[in-house]
């Protein structure tokens, strides 16, 4: 795997879109200060690859940054000759968890700069997995690493090796084992201990199933077998006596028949006798019908009288004319009413002309009443400025000089005035309220008097052109009667038509016992129908005379019929017993049950299925051998399988094994390494493996050799680094697929190194660009190293997150 570009927005510390562009870039060096971000960039790469980080394994919880809902991480890499896009987008949901919304994997066409943001769209190549999980899975087929090897092949995190240098012999054979997948070996012994356990419970069901399973000797295989022949040519005779059989059963069925039908026409022929009564019965009907004739004819003479009277009657109607009497009933009344009317409304005027007179007196003597009682009030009021005068004094009215104060009571007067006055004003309105009461009479009489005329004028047009009222009373009295006379011949008409249907009841009656008769005959006539009785006539008498006679004789003939059927009967009975006999015979010495009375059909049947049951005995007892014989060699198969496996088991169960493995593992490990070390330290130091732990070999002090636990801090490293690319190299060797190692990024602290060794290693690490043809990328903080990188990526972070600088040496 060799990265192309990395794309993040929104993941960890960097907030702002950041691109990494490893475009033809062989070593690289992701520098800055601590806290940046350089460790982000790797972690972004193994999530976008496998959705998960050496730092965080198992949450997606601290990818995303803080103050984003969505992070998002694209890596365009190249594997195996192609280039390929993983993209995973991050959100944060409601409650604060991050989960990932999106995972893809696609594979660009050729020609397609990655570099490019135009030319880089999304969705633009082949589509090869979607999901968090298949893509992962996708990614570990194309690379050929699962996640735990890219982070110890590809990806080596910081301070894990130093660990493996300076760890306990136990510790080192635990890691050891588990980063070259040695522990497959614990599996295989595993595996082997459950196929000894499957073979062995394998074998066991097998002998279990084999007890229950018979051995079947020769001799039982040829006796079943001589069984089928020889109730195989046992077929032939068998069909021919059944089909000879069956032959004789169709005979004697047919004779059989023959006798019961000879049986059942003497039975019918027996029967045939003439009833008594048939004469009588065509003279029954006879006079049934002239009856009814008779009684039609009176129900249609009374019909056409009743017709007659109902034809005079419709021309009369009777509601016409008692609406029409009514009427002039109504004229006279209307007549006498509108004169009584007219006197009434006349003498009404007169008192209405007296009333008008006696309201008009009555009106003069309240103004008669009204000056009096004036007349008093204005004496009354001189009387109120009398009670002011002293005589000699000028009077307040006309300035003269009082001579005497004259002296006179009114009020007696004024009460009398007062009354006469009320008494006047009263009588005037019970006068008007008589006006107004006649004249409202008047007026109801007057309109009852036009309603009188109009009325009077409707009746006379109405009546115009209609007989006078005697006229008409003589025509409803001629109405009656005649409804009279209807009344009547309805009566007669209802008796004759009741005489028909008693005429016409027996009539129907005649019919019936006649048709009974007939019914009876065709029924007798056709229990003998296929002995050809004689022809149906037109009269019954004679049809049943004709047929008894026919019938004696056919009783004769029948009788010696039924004779020769019986005795032809017997005989074939007895033939076929015969056969049966012979049948049974020649089956029942293999055990074959057939039927004492039975179809030729039924013997061939019953062979049939004793020769099935005898091929089906052969077919079993042969299955049952090769069934055996199965078991057995499965059994001795599984048996093998049991012991192998055990074998295996133990074997690897044996300590020696995982220590040769181990040791071997250790050898390769430490040449590897002592190659690396050996050019680091400029051909001072070799790496050696003695007592269960790592040595070194110092060539400037006399090739003392010495524990490695003994170096210096940037000796630690040198040897670390040493075993950490030996290690990679090695596991590259080792992984499944042929993996596509085409980098290495070392996540490692070179600050413990002296400029000669960090001179060394930066020479090193430029040397594996060239002859393993890696792309090489360190993580680092010291300016020395950095120098010496041909492409460096400057990380910083402010308050808004991390930012990325490409600069080139």
């Amino acid at each position: 795997m060799r990265p192309i570009r990395l794309d993040l927005h929104g993941f960890g510390s960097y907030t702002e879109a950041s691109t990494f562009d490893f475009t033809d870039v062989d070593f690289f060096a992701l520098t800055g200060p601590t806290g940046a971000g350089k460790s982000t960039v790797l972690d972004a790469m193994c999530f976008a690859l496998y959705g998960k980080t050496p730092r965080w394994t198992n949450s997606t919880q601290h990818f995303i940054a803080p103050s984003a809902v969505e992070g998002r991480v694209r890596l365009v890499f190249a594997a195996g000759g192609s280039h390929y896009v993983a993209t995973r987008v991050l959100r944060r949901g409601g409650s604060g968890n991050v989960t990932t919304a999106q995972a893809a994997l696609e594979r660009l066409p050729e020609g397609v700069n990655p570099a490019d943001d135009d030319e880089l769209l999304e969705g633009l190549g082949t589509a090869l997995a979607s999901g968090a999980s298949v893509v992962g899975k996708a990614v570990e087929g194309i690379i050929g690493l699962p996640f735990d090897q890219f982070t110890k092949c590809v990806l080596l995190p910081q301070g894990e090796f130093a660990e493996f240098l300076h760890a306990s012999a136990a510790d080192r054979r635990k890691i050891l084992e588990n980063l070259l997948g040695h522990s497959v070996y614990r599996g295989i012994q595993q595996q082997a201990r459950a196929r000894y356990s499957a073979a062995s419970t394998a074998q066991q069901t097998l002998e279990a199933q084999l007890a229950h399973v018979a051995p079947v000797s020769d001799e039982e295989l040829a006796a079943t077998a001589e069984r089928v022949e020889r109730l195989e040519k046992l077929t032939e005779p068998v069909r021919d006596k059944a089909n000879a059989l069956d032959g004789m059963s169709a005979a004697i069925e047919a004779a059989r028949t023959r006798l019961a039908l000879a049986e059942k026409h003497l039975t019918s022929l027996t029967y045939i006798k003439r009833p008594s009564g048939v004469d009588d019965i065509a003279s029954q009907v006879a006079d049934a019908a002239a009856k009814t004739v008779e009684k039609a004819a009176e129900v249609e003479a009374t019909e056409a009288e009743d017709e007659r009277l109902r034809a005079e009657l419709d021309g009369l109607d009777l509601g016409l004319i008692e609406r029409q009497l009514k009427a002039w009933a109504d004229l006279s009344e209307t007549d006498v009413n509108l004169r009584t009317g007219t006197e009434l409304t006349e003498e009404l005027k007169l008192q209405h002309e007296e009333a008008k007179e006696l309201e008009g007196a009555a009106a003069e003597e309240v103004e008669i009443q009204h000056a009096a009682l004036h007349k008093i009030r204005m004496a009354e009021l001189a009387g109120t400025l009398r009670a002011e005068l002293v005589a000699g004094e000028d009077c307040p009215v006309c300035d003269r000089a009082v001579e005497t104060v004259p002296e006179r009571d009114v009020s007696e007067e004024l009460k009398e005035a007062q009354a006469a006055a009320n008494n006047a004003q009263i009588e005037h309105k019970d006068a008007q309220q008589a006006v107004v009461s006649l004249r409202a009479r008047l007026d109801s009489y007057e309109e009852r008097l036009t309603e009188l005329r109009l009325t009077q004028r409707r009746l006379s047009k109405k009546l115009e052109d209609v007989p006078d009222a005697e006229a008409l009373r003589a025509k409803r009295s001629a109405a009656e009667v005649g409804k009279q006379q209807l009344s009547g011949i309805a009566n007669e008409l209802r008796a004759a038509r009741r005489a028909l249907r008693e005429a016409q009841k027996r009539k129907t009656t005649a019919e019936e016992k006649r048709q009974r008769a007939w019914t009876e005959f065709n029924h007798a006539r056709d229990q003998v129908g296929g002995l050809t009785p004689p022809p149906v006539g037109t009269e019954l008498s004679a049809s049943w005379q004709s047929l008894v006679e026919w019938a004696a004789t056919a009783l004769e003939r029948t009788t010696a019929d039924r004779e020769a059927a019986r005795s032809e009967s017997e005989s074939l009975d007895g033939r076929a017993k015969t056969l049966r006999a012979e049948l049974l015979a020649a089956m029942a010495e293999f055990g074959v049950k057939v039927p004492l009375t039975g179809t030729g059909g039924d013997y061939v049947a019953a062979h049939a299925r004793s020769v099935e049951s005898a091929r089906a005995e052969a077919a079993r007892l042969s299955e049952q051998r090769k069934r055996r014989v199965e078991l057995e060699s499965e059994t001795r198969r599984f048996a093998r399988d049991a012991e192998v496996a055990k074998e295996l088991a133990a074997h690897l169960k044996a300590d020696r094994f995982m220590e040769w493995l181990l040791s071997e593992a250790l050898d390769e490990l430490v040449a590897g390494a002592t190659v690396m070390l050996n050019r680091i330290t400029g051909g001072q130091y070799d790496l050696i493996y003695r007592d269960q732990d790592f040595w070194v070999v110092d060539h400037h002090d006399a090739d003392m050799a010495r524990p490695a636990r003994s170096l210096s801090g940037g000796e630690t490293f040198a040897a670390s680094l040493s075993l950490a690319l030996a290690l990679s190299d090695q596991l590259a060797s080792l992984a499944r697929h042929g993996a596509c190692l085409e980098s290495i990024i070392l996540d490692e602290g070179f600050g413990t190194l002296d400029p000669e060794t960090l001179d060394a290693v930066a020479t090193t690490l430029e040397a594996l660009t060239i002859s393993a043809g890696r792309t090489v990328g360190l993580v680092t903080h010291v300016p020395e190293l950095a120098e010496r990188v041909p492409v460096r990526f400057r990380i910083t972070k402010d308050a808004k997150g991390s930012h990325v600088e490409k600069t080139f040496a």
